[in-house]
């Protein structure tokens, strides 16, 4: 799969891109991002170099979170977004942050099933 730029629209190309998988690949790709969401992120997208220093410090537990969100995601073929505005000038502090409409079940067979949507945001304080 080729990579995409960390953008909105990059984002919605690879999460098209990873949906026209079969269900083994995709399942190996959910797989991928839960176990490890940095490494899954910079495997599948362009970064800048301030985007990956960003990336390399995000929180363990939080890069876990996101990455189990992801993974829910692409086995249930959910959508995934990213609103990244651009930056303020000057000095700010950037904050990442999801929201999602998820409703996540298990199956009988203990596998999960999930509807909703996940958002990924980026947020600026001056």
């Amino acid at each position: 799969m080729a990579k995409q730029p960390m953008t909105p629209a990059g984002v919605e190309d690879k999460i098209t891109e990873l949906y026209l998988l079969s269900d083994t690949a995709l399942a190996a790709e959910a797989d991928a991002v839960q176990g490890d969401f940095k490494q899954w992120v910079k495997d599948n997208f362009t970064l800048r170099t301030d985007q990956e220093d960003y990336l390399d410090d995000l929180n363990e537990r939080i890069s876990t979170y996101f990455g189990s969100q992801c993974s829910i995601c692409f086995i249930n073929k959910l959508p995934i977004t990213l609103i990244y505005p651009t930056p303020p000038t000057g000095e700010y502090s950037k904050w990442t942050g999801s929201s999602n409409t998820l409703d996540v079940k298990s199956e009988g067979a203990g596998a999960p099933v999930a509807t909703g949507t996940l958002t990924f945001e980026f947020t600026y304080t001056v």
